[in-house]
C-alpha cells in the first residue's frame, strides 16, 4: 500500500502548524520539570539573585518534548531557530534537505532520510541552540516526516522566524537560501 501525506496527516492526527507551514502534533512533553536559565540557556540552581539579593525563582520547563512534523511537496519549514537543542529523527517519506546557516562560506546541508548507503544520509541531525536554519522534502513529489525534540522542552516564545532584511546582513554569502526560506 502507497503511503501518502493525507493518510499520514489523518491517522497521527497533524494540524497545521501555525507559524513554520507542514502539520505537527505534540506527541510528548516530559512531566519532569527543569529549572531554565533564559539568559545562559543552562539548567543550573533554581533560584538566582538579583542586584539587590533577593531570591529570585527561575523558570520551569519540561526536560524535553517531542513533536511530529511533516512537509508535503513543496512544502518548506522557514529560516528560523530555536533557543535550545532541537534534535530532527527521520520516520518516513522522501530524505528531507536542512540547511543550517553559520559562518562558513557555504551553509552546512544535511540529508535526513534511511538510504544510509549512499554516504550522506543520517538518520537524525542535532540543531545547536540559537542557529539558524530551515529545510525542504528532496523530492518535490512526496512528503517527509520526522520528529522533532527539544531539549529543555520546546514554548513557542522559544521561537524566531528569520527576516530576510536581517538575515542577508548577517549571511550575505546564503543570499539563494535566504530568499527562498525567508520573507
Amino acid at each position: 500500500m502507497l503511503i501518502d501525506s493525507e493518510l499520514v496527516i489523518k491517522r497521527l492526527n497533524l494540524q497545521e502548524h501555525p507559524y513554520e507551514g507542514g502539520n505537527f502534533r505534540e506527541v510528548y512533553r516530559s512531566p519532569v520539570l527543569v529549572s531554565y536559565d533564559e539568559l545562559s540557556g543552562t539548567n543550573q540552581n533554581i533560584y538566582t539573585v538579583d542586584n539587590q539579593g533577593k531570591h529570585l525563582r527561575k523558570k520551569l520547563r519540561s526536560a524535553s518534548t517531542l513533536i511530529y512534523y511533516l512537509l508535503d511537496k513543496d512544502q518548506i519549514s522557514p529560516i528560523h531557530r530555536v533557543k535550545n537543542d532541537e534534535i530532527w529523527h527521520f520516520y518516513l517519506g522522501s530524505p528531507l534537505i536542512i540547511y543550517v546557516l553559520d559562518n562558513k562560506q557555504y551553509p552546512t546541508r544535511v540529508k535526513l532520510g534511511n538510504n544510509l548507503e549512499d554516504g550522506e544520509t543520517c538518520i537524525h541531525y542535532v540543531i545547536r541552540k540559537n542557529s539558524w536554519f530551515c529545510a525542504e522534502v528532496e523530492n518535490k513529489d512526496s512528503f517527509t516526516l520526522v520528529g522533532c525534540t527539544v531539549s529543555p522542552g520546546f514554548d513557542f516564545e522559544d521561537f524566531e522566524l528569520g527576516k530576510k532584511s536581517e538575515l542577508l546582513v548577517l549571511y550575505p554569502q546564503f543570499k539563494s537560501i535566504i530568499e527562498k526560506f525567508s520573507k
